[in-house]
């Protein structure tokens, strides 16, 4: 990782964010005396950052309307897509941990095999990364077939989300090292 994290900022952080659902996992590591994963120390170094990522966690990730299964595989399509080690590696741990199976990307991969409301959920996700300016409006009019206004904004948040995260982790080479297994 391209950044350095004093103990002092790791224990800052960590009371910051004790309430949060999306940070129990890393508080666990923390508690246990071992090292947390390198997004949250790269984030622990600039707390405002650290706060912006705890607000939307409660909102999108893990919270939110859309399932927790869904949220998962589009984070792990992205992930792959934006080729961010970190987020891929540990998605696929959290996924296996929900019970998503042995090889979640293989999910991910077989759009064919899963419900049709999570295929034209990662069919749109797709489309929002690949060019959100031409969407096509048969892609919306489907995810109306399944999903309410609120939760195609809570999707779209999401896609927006995971890539920002996904560039975070790739500009300063977090890496993930099973610490979510």
């Amino acid at each position: 990782m391209r950044i350095q994290t004093t103990d002092h900022e790791l224990t800052d952080a960590a009371r910051s964010v004790i309430s949060n659902a999306a940070f129990q996992e890393t508080l666990q590591q923390l508690n246990a005396g071992k090292a947390p994963h390198e997004m949250f120390r790269a984030m622990a170094t600039y707390p405002p950052v650290l706060a912006a990522m705890e607000a939307m966690g409660e909102g999108i990730y893990p919270g939110g309307t859309l399932p927790r299964e869904l949220k998962e595989l589009v984070i792990l399509q992205s992930s792959i897509d934006n080729t961010c080690q970190f987020c891929t590696n540990s998605h696929i741990d959290i996924a296996r941990n929900l019970g998503l199976g042995d090889d979640p990307k293989a999910i991910v991969d077989d759009h064919d095999g899963m419900s049709p409301a999570f295929r034209i959920a990662l069919t749109y996700a797709r489309a929002v990364r690949t060019d959100s300016n031409r969407i096509p409006d048969a892609t919306f009019d489907a995810l109306r077939e399944h999903y309410s206004e609120a939760q195609i904004v809570e999707l779209t948040f999401l896609v927006g989300y995971i890539n920002m995260l996904n560039w975070f982790n790739n500009a300063l080479q977090v890496e993930y090292r099973g610490e979510l297994a």
